[in-house]
């Protein structure tokens, strides 16, 4: 084949001058004239040459040589490219390798040697030989021969076709299958593929493994991070979850080798890489990006330069501007920028009424506007672009130092302002104060307490801001029977005077938004956490009992009033902030419901941040999602610390209420024990020269033994309760026939005649 232009020299040398003086269009047709001649010349001959089949690319490899002129050598190069003089087909070896590469991701799981490359390569060409060769031998479509000229073709390869075999070796090699055939591989066979691994090296090594995995997402510049481990034989929990030491080890080793797998997968020679790619295509080069002293850039030309060369640009620029604040090669957070630029930059680094995009997005008006505000600062002596902030992940240790943590300005916040109408001398009134509520007789104290102070007996929710406000099911009875007296005056009251209305600068899902009904519906919605969700149900039942809370130096985002959807950037960026708080919580003294609310409000509240943290994606991240929320300090680890700190808490709530319903029992046992004790202090309610008193004394007599009575009959047996009933019977049948004989005494006249109805028993005694 490579002597065919030897039998068509006449038809070759007739057209050899006019294809050296052709430009490229005539240089088409003549090629394609010489072809066609050749053709026809081949199939009229009786013993026809074997032509290749890339008979016109023959044709001008023939005709490179007689050239001459630089210009033209190096534009037929390029339509050439590396085909060689024997090559039976029009394919470039780029092409050959990118049609050959396998699609099925089990072809990679061995290293694919020569042998294997080829036979995917050049399929054709073994095929074609292995016709021949049958042919010669008399014999057709026999299998048994065909592995054996393969072989022969083999071994007899050209240099040219041993090097792309060399050089599809290595790339399919190092690179494996496609992307999309990994993730579908990836997706039925990784977790099988790690279990049978780990059980195969303790079947046959008896060695435990912990695997750490990485691999890219379907988004940009995202990755997934899956811990593998072996079940255990002896113990009760795997490693990663053994011990606190060993979920911190392991929290730690995931982030590292998180941010280990980001920079392997996502390399910063990407741009170089790229824009080598570019200029290889015949694009124009960019401009060198120069440096002054500080790091900034200076503007560069951008004559000449395409839309997408000049998007590269304004990327460069800016990258450069960040590398002076954060002292990394950190790339722009272009989404955090973009989403609030007056927090990242410079309030002069953009024109006026400039919408900022990431650089791939913008169009060219966008970039002539931009490019013309820099000329400008440019002319002034002015740095280009200037950062003013940065995520706290990018900055280097010795900028992070010096570094202030973001924090949003908050509004001033507004109290609610009530006037009460003095209908109670003794009642607590409130003044146009909106921090402060004035003492009264009894002692209330102030919204705002300087640390070191308690609270009063009669307060049950100071710490919140709605004030003094509770529900008709926390009340104790006697102030249930002051309420309902002051129920006039307090209709009164509100059909004269206003509330003053909250503000609406509370962010949705803030505390500060809740109702004060709603507040325990509002702390189960924090966490499903089982522990937490016991704490809540918990303390309902602490609404009876005077709160008196320790007051320390109580963070504000953990009170009723704070009007932020997320907790402040100090918790995720300090390191030891939330530790401090979870110890503040344990050893916080709860005696009500107050007190509770408010150790119970901070908890859910750290759990909730915590979740965020965790399941953080930044490409699933809304627009309302503080910076800080990607680079937290709340991880695992101190998630687990909440849940520990969370059953503490629950554990001495319990104690506090078990306490409250023994003292209670003892209490009722006593006074109904001690019955003249009890009939005297009832007397006393009564004038004594009736007849009155005495049925009243009776009758909390009985009321008395009765309570005494069922106490003793939990407490014995059914023989002793029994006993008891009869002996309360037969002094009852006792009083009933002294009261009611044939010839009574006046004392007893003198009661009917008095007392028309049954006097009932004092409030005292129905508290027994």
């Amino acid at each position: 084949m490579a002597a065919w232009y030897t039998a068509f020299q006449g038809t070759l040398a007739l057209h050899q001058d006019g294809f050296v003086a052709a430009s490229q269009e005539t240089r088409r047709v003549i090629l394609r004239t010489v072809r066609d001649h050749i053709v026809s010349k081949n199939k009229s001959e009786d013993e026809s040459v074997e032509l290749p089949k890339a008979l016109k690319m023959a044709i001008r490899r023939y005709y490179r040589q007689f050239l001459t002129d630089e210009d033209d050598i190096w534009a037929e190069d390029e339509i050439l490219g590396d085909v060689p003089e024997d090559e039976p087909c029009g394919l470039s070896p780029e092409e050959r390798e990118a049609a050959a590469r396998p699609k099925d991701a089990a072809f990679y799981k061995k290293e694919a040697s020569d042998w294997d490359i080829a036979q995917k390569l050049f399929k054709q060409e073994i095929d074609e030989y292995d016709k021949e060769e049958q042919a010669k031998l008399g014999v057709k479509n026999e299998i048994k021969y065909r592995t054996g000229h393969a072989r022969n073709w083999f071994k007899n390869m050209t240099p040219a076709q041993k090097k792309e075999v060399e050089n599809a070796r290595e790339k399919w090699n190092s690179e494996g299958a496609p992307l999309e055939s990994q993730a579908m591989y990836r997706k039925r066979h990784l977790k099988k593929t790690l279990d049978d691994f780990t059980k195969q090296l303790r079947r046959t090594m008896g060695c435990q493994v912990m695997i750490l995995t990485s691999h890219k997402k379907s988004a940009d510049q995202t990755l997934s991070v899956v811990i593998h481990e072996s079940k255990p034989l002896n113990s009760k929990k795997p490693f990663t979850q053994s011990s606190r030491g060993n979920k911190d080890w392991v929290s730690q080793g995931f982030e590292k080798f998180a941010e280990w797998s980001k920079s392997e997968f996502y390399s910063e020679e990407n741009d170089d890489e790229s824009n080598e790619e570019e200029e290889d295509d015949g694009k124009d080069s960019l401009p060198e990006l120069i440096l002054d002293k500080s790091g900034y850039p200076m503007l560069p030309s951008r004559v000449g330069v395409a839309t997408r060369g000049q998007q590269e640009l304004v990327r460069q620029i800016f990258r450069a501007s960040y590398k002076v604040l954060t002292n990394t090669a950190k790339p722009v957070p272009w989404r955090e920028v973009v989403g609030n630029p007056t927090l990242y930059l410079d309030s002069d680094s953009l024109p006026d009424g400039f919408i900022l995009r990431d650089p791939s997005h913008m169009r060219a008006e966008n970039i002539n506007q931009l490019w013309g505000h820099w000329e400008a600062r440019k002319a002034a002596k002015k740095k280009l672009v200037i950062f003013v902030a940065a995520k706290l992940g990018d900055m280097s240790k010795e900028r992070l130092e010096n570094a202030v943590p973001y924090q949003e300005k908050s509004k001033k916040k507004y109290v609610e302002i009530q006037q009460d109408t003095p209908a109670r001398p003794h009642s607590a009134t409130r003044t146009e104060q909106p921090a402060r509520v004035a003492a009264s007789s009894k002692g209330a104290a102030s919204t705002h307490p300087t640390p070191g102070t308690t609270r009063p007996a009669r307060g049950n929710s100071e710490s919140e801001s709605a004030g003094a406000a509770a529900t008709g099911r926390r009340a104790s009875p006697a102030e249930s029977d002051s309420s309902e007296d002051e129920l006039p005056a307090a209709a009164s009251a509100a059909s004269r005077t206003r509330m003053a209305t909250r503000p609406s600068s509370a962010q949705l899902g803030a505390p500060a938004t809740v109702p004060i009904k709603d507040r325990i519906t509002f702390l189960k919605s924090l966490s499903s956490n089982s522990e937490y969700l016991l704490l809540v149900e918990a303390i309902r039942d602490l609404g009876k009992e005077p709160s008196i809370i320790e007051q320390t130096v109580w963070p504000a985002w953990a009170t009723w009033s704070w009007e932020g959807s997320y907790l402040p950037s100090d918790l995720h960026s300090v390191d030891g902030e939330a530790r401090k708080f979870l110890e503040m919580s344990v050893s916080t003294k709860i005696s009500g419901l107050a007190s509770a609310m408010q150790v119970s409000l901070g908890l859910g509240l750290l759990l909730r941040e915590c979740k965020r943290a965790i399941e953080y994606e930044a490409d699933e991240a809304t627009s309302d999602t503080p910076p800080y929320i990607g680079s937290s300090r709340l991880d695992i680890g101190i998630l687990d610390l909440v849940i520990e700190a969370v059953s503490k808490v629950r554990g001495g709530a319990m104690h506090l209420l078990k306490a409250r319903d023994i003292q209670q029992e003892r209490h009722i046992i006593n006074k109904a024990a001690n019955g003249e004790g009890h009939g005297a202090q009832v007397d006393s309610h009564v004038p004594a020269d009736g007849g009155d008193g005495e049925v009243e004394r009776e009758k909390s007599r009985g009321e008395a033994e009765k309570h005494v009575g069922k106490e003793q009959k939990d407490e014995k047996g059914g023989e002793e309760e029994e006993e008891e009933e009869e002996k309360v019977e037969e002094k009852g049948k006792k009083r009933t026939k002294s009261g009611g004989s044939r010839k009574p005494s006046k004392k007893a006249k003198s009661e009917v005649r008095k007392s028309g109805r049954t006097r009932q028993p004092t409030q005292k005694a129905l508290n027994l």
